[in-house]
């Protein structure tokens, strides 16, 4: 493939760390980097800066001592499988706290599937989650399935896993999904039986659910369980996760 430069000029041109930092630093949370035991990174888009590794970019600048790697190469279902990754640190007990950043950057020398003529939005979003505890934001559990046959049906069978993981009930989740899940799950009994169904807008890239994740998460939503579901329509891979809003905590 031949690079098309011409494609950069009039993009943002974003280099991941500076993203990282930029977000870190608005939101305050790199006041926190101290007390974060792992640091994930997740994206789908390549960055424009392969010579600088992120993650030890920003535990340099922080002086942090988390165990950290990044995760691409899964669509955008990177953030997904960084987290399901996340889970197994936090239930191993020797970590505590985890963060997640999930970016992307559209400034690319080639065209992309998605990406058009128009200059779109660089995004990113970051999640802090803590082991099983009183107050904050905890982890509950990440599932992962291929949709063999059925879609409305694997969905169904990852929300039942989580569910049984913390003995709640279909009626105590608050189910926010992929648009185009969405239209397979819609006419299910499942779906109609969860306490609240929405779905999220998949422009902002991989931090799409996050952001939709971030507007529940404002109302400030106490003792609640939040299923986020992601569907990656091209492999039909289904993700799903669950946490618990215990209290409110900076996304």
């Amino acid at each position: 493939m031949v690079p098309r430069f011409h494609l950069l000029e009039g993009r943002y041109n974003n280099a991941y760390h500076d993203m990282s930092v930029l977000l870190l630093e608005e939101s305050g949370l790199d006041q926190i980097m101290g007390d974060v035991d792992v640091l994930l990174l997740a994206y789908h888009f390549p960055n424009i800066r392969p010579d600088i590794s992120i993650v030890n970019y920003l535990m340099d600048r922080y002086q942090a001592r988390f165990l950290s790697f990044a995760v691409n190469d899964m669509g955008f279902g990177a953030p997904f499988a960084a987290l399901h990754m996340l889970q197994h640190y936090l239930n191993s007990g020797n970590y505590d706290r985890g963060m997640l950043l999930v970016l992307d950057q559209t400034s690319l020398p080639y065209e992309t599937e998605g990406v058009g003529e128009v200059v779109e939005p660089d995004t990113g979003a970051v999640l802090v989650l803590d082991r099983l505890a009183e107050g904050g934001s905890s982890l509950v559990g990440v599932e992962i399935q291929y949709a063999e046959s059925s879609i409305a049906e694997t969905a169904e069978l990852l929300l039942d896993r989580l569910c049984v993981q913390v003995s709640v009930n279909l009626a105590q989740i608050r189910l926010l999904v992929h648009p185009l899940l969405e239209q397979e799950v819609s006419g299910t009994e499942w779906f109609h039986a969860t306490g609240w169904q929405g779905s999220y807008d998949p422009a902002h890239w991989s931090a799409a659910p996050f952001f939709g994740l971030k507007q529940l998460l404002e109302d400030r939503c106490t003792d609640e369980y939040i299923c986020l579901m992601h569907l990656e329509p091209d492999d039909k891979f289904i993700y799903a996760l669950l946490i618990h809003a215990g209290g409110y905590e900076e996304l």
